[in-house]
């Protein structure tokens, strides 16, 4: 399926566990970042829920390094492996990757089911839908089907073009209030599509908009640009730009002396003023 994504965390080489990676397996950071979007990528676009049928040789087959290497991954959290039942499974997969392709696919079609009931519930002679029939799994507990999607918030839907036009929707009602100018193009400014891959930018996004009202940094509203920079948004959370700039002084004058000399500064300018006098009567 052509054009599909996952979220790249930009902070990913640095965390504590790509760096345990390294000491691990001695492979450079670079190695490692790629080795691991292979697996998350490879696992968004075959899973649901992060779990695949899968043996050792032929994860390696699929997304490269050796055993070794998935064993490390596994030691620092980032991979659960079972050999018994020839599995392995992203922990936290949910939290993560819970706009992967198939989960994408399988929550749309979880809509579609939910507004086809409601249709046919309407319809003249129609029965309510029953509610949602309890499955159980061999070994499992039981549970509820899953509930239909809830909506997103307002200017963060799926698609990336409703995304951004939602949010400059967004952005635009709110610039008569003076504290960021209007973005007038049709299409998004440069590090827009940088910003909407970190994840969790969008709900910090959504703090940051708030708080702009509070930040006396700026003396003119800010731009689009500017918010969509590098950190930008963590800046103004962290309350970077709560306080006004400070100003740009010049170099203080030097102080005039002063009109009456008094203490040891008398007696220096005695004896200076004895010294020229003496040396202008030699002269003469």
């Amino acid at each position: 399926m052509a054009g599909e994504w996952i979220a790249y965390d930009i902070g990913l080489p640095d965390k504590p566990e790509v760096q345990e990676l390294i000491d691990l397996t001695g492979d450079p950071v670079e190695v490692i970042v790629f080795r691991l979007l292979r697996l998350w990528g490879w696992s968004a676009m075959n899973t649901a829920d992060g779990r695949a049928r899968m043996t050792i040789p032929r994860l390696v087959r699929t997304c490269g390094a050796d055993a070794a290497f998935w064993q490390a991954v596994a030691a620092v959290g980032w991979l659960e492996i079972d050999e018994t039942d020839a599995t392995v499974a992203i922990p936290g997969w949910d939290r993560r990757f819970s706009q992967a392709a198939k989960s994408r696919l399988q929550q749309a079609d979880r809509a579609t089911s939910y507004e086809d009931k409601r249709r046919r519930a309407g319809s003249p002679g129609a029965q309510a839908p029953e509610a949602p029939a309890l499955k159980r799994g061999r070994g499992e507990e039981r549970r509820e089907e899953d509930p239909p999607p809830r909506e997103a918030a307002p200017w963060k839907p799926e698609s990336p073009e409703e995304t951004w036009k939602a949010f400059r929707a967004a952005w635009n009602t709110g610039a008569a209030a003076g504290n960021r100018r209007e973005w007038k193009p049709a299409t998004p400014p440069d590090g827009w599509s940088d910003r909407l891959v970190e994840i969790g930018w969008g709900d910090k996004a959504e703090e940051a908009v708030k708080r702009l009202k509070t930040c006396r940094y700026f003396e003119t509203p800010v731009t689009l640009v500017q918010f969509v920079g590098p950190r930008f948004v963590d800046l103004c959370l962290g309350g970077q730009y709560d306080a006004a700039k400070a100003k740009k002084g010049g170099r203080e004058p030097e102080k005039a002396p002063p009109a009456v000399w008094t203490g040891d500064d008398a007696q220096r300018f005695e004896a200076t003023k004895r010294k020229l006098v003496e040396s202008l009567k030699e002269k003469s």
